[in-house]
C-alpha cells in the first residue's frame, strides 16, 4: 500500500476539552485549501454525539468520525487503524487527527506499529501537537492524567487563549511544560493562530519514535473516573439567548457544553461552553433536531440540574439521555 508520490504525513492534534482543537484544524484545512492540498481527516469525539464534525468549514475532504471513546484505547483503536487504512485507499496529500480531549496518548507507538503492518511504508508519523487552556490548564494538570499526558506526549504545544491569562500565569505554565516535557516547542497564540503547520519544518524535531526516552517526575494523582455524558435532543427551535442561559447555569457542574440546535427564526447555531465562557455563532446546519451534549465534572450527578435549568431557562419539550 505503498504511495508512489511518497510516504503521507500523519499529524495528530490533542488538547483538553475546549482548548481550541477545532479551531486549530480548520485553520490547517483553509491552509491545505490555499496551497491546493487534499487533506483526510479522522475527528476523535468523547461522546455519543459528534459536534464537532459540523463545525468544519471545508469543503471537497474526507472525514471519518470516531466517537464515544478516544483513538488510543481498546474500545476505539480497532476503528482507528481501519479508518486509517481506509484513508490509505484515497489520494491525499495528508491525514489529520483530532483526537478527543480526554485522549490518552501513549499507546501511539503500539498503534503506530500496527498501522505500518498494515500499510506498509504508506504514513510517515509528523508528531503530535497539544493545545493547552491557559485558564484551566494549571488545575487541570494536577488533577486529570490525561491532561499531563498529552503534553508529554507531544512535540509542539500551543498555549492558546493567551488573551484570558496574565504574565505571571503564563510564566507557570511554560514552567510547568518544561517539567513534563523539555524538547517541545511552544508556542503562544490567540485564537488558535499559528501559520505553517503543514510545513515541514515546523515538525524538525523528532518524530519518528513517539514517547521515546520520555521519562518524567509526575504527582501522583487520585483516580479520575471516566467522565459520563447527557445529550439533550428537542425538536424545538429556540432563541440563542436562552440556549446560553441554560448552558451558563449548569456550566460550574460540566467539562464542556456543546451543541447545534436550530432558532426558528434565523436557522441554525453552535452554542460553546468551557471553564465560565459560553459562546453561540451562527453556523450553516441541516435537520429537525437539536443536540446538546453535557460532558459533567467526574463524580457529579447533574441530571436533575439539567432538568431543572432546562426547564427553567428553555420552556420547551426535550428528551435527556
Amino acid at each position: 500500500m505503498n504511495n508512489p508520490c511518497g510516504p503521507v504525513p500523519l499529524l495528530f492534534i490533542t488538547g483538553f476539552l475546549g482548548s481550541g482543537k477545532t479551531t486549530l484544524l480548520n485553520r490547517i484545512l483553509d491552509e491545505a485549501a490555499a496551497q491546493g492540498k487534499k487533506i483526510g481527516v479522522i475527528i476523535n469525539e468523547w461522546g455519543r454525539v459528534n459536534i464537532d464534525s459540523s463545525l468544519i468549514r471545508a469543503k471537497d475532504i474526507e472525514i471519518e468520525e470516531l466517537n464515544d471513546g478516544q483513538v488510543f484505547c481498546s474500545c476505539l483503536s480497532g476503528n482507528f487503524l481501519e479508518a486509517l487504512v481506509l484513508l490509505a485507499k484515497r489520494s491525499l496529500d495528508v491525514v489529520i487527527v483530532e483526537t478527543s480531549g480526554m485522549a490518552n496518548p501513549f499507546p501511539l507507538r503500539n498503534i503506530l506499529y500496527d498501522l505500518k503492518r498494515l500499510t506498509g511504508g504508506h504514513y510517515v508519523y509528523q508528531g503530535m501537537i497539544a493545545l493547552i487552556d491557559p485558564e484551566s490548564f494549571l488545575d487541570l494538570v494536577e488533577d486529570i492524567n490525561a491532561v499531563e499526558e498529552q503534553v508529554i506526549a507531544s512535540q509542539r504545544i500551543i498555549i492558546n487563549k493567551i488573551e484570558l491569562a496574565d504574565g505571571e500565569t503564563l510564566a507557570r505554565i511554560r514552567k510547568k511544560i518544561r517539567q513534563l516535557n523539555p524538547h517541545a516547542g511552544i508556542i503562544e497564540t490567540s485564537y488558535a493562530c499559528v501559520e505553517g503547520i503543514l510545513d515541514s519544518s515546523m515538525h524538525e524535531v523528532s518524530t519518528s519514535s513517539p514517547l521515546e526516552s520520555k521519562f518524567v517526575k509526575r504527582s501522583a494523582k487520585e483516580s479520575y473516573t471516566r467522565p459520563g455524558q447527557y445529550i439533550i435532543t428537542t425538536t424545538e427551535g429556540l432563541p440563542p439567548e436562552r440556549v446560553e442561559a441554560f448552558v451558563r447555569e449548569i456550566l460550574p457542574g460540566a467539562l464542556r457544553v456543546k451543541g447545534i440546535l436550530s432558532d426558528t427564526e434565523h436557522g441554525w447555531f453552535h452554542v460553546d461552553g468551557v471553564n465560565d465562557k459560553v459562546e453561540t455563532r451562527v453556523l450553516e446546519a441541516s435537520g429537525n433536531e437539536s443536540k446538546i451534549v453535557i460532558i459533567p465534572k467526574a463524580g457529579d450527578e447533574i441530571a436533575e440540574k439539567l432538568i431543572a435549568a432546562w426547564n427553567t431557562q428553555c420552556r420547551v419539550p426535550f428528551s435527556l439521555s
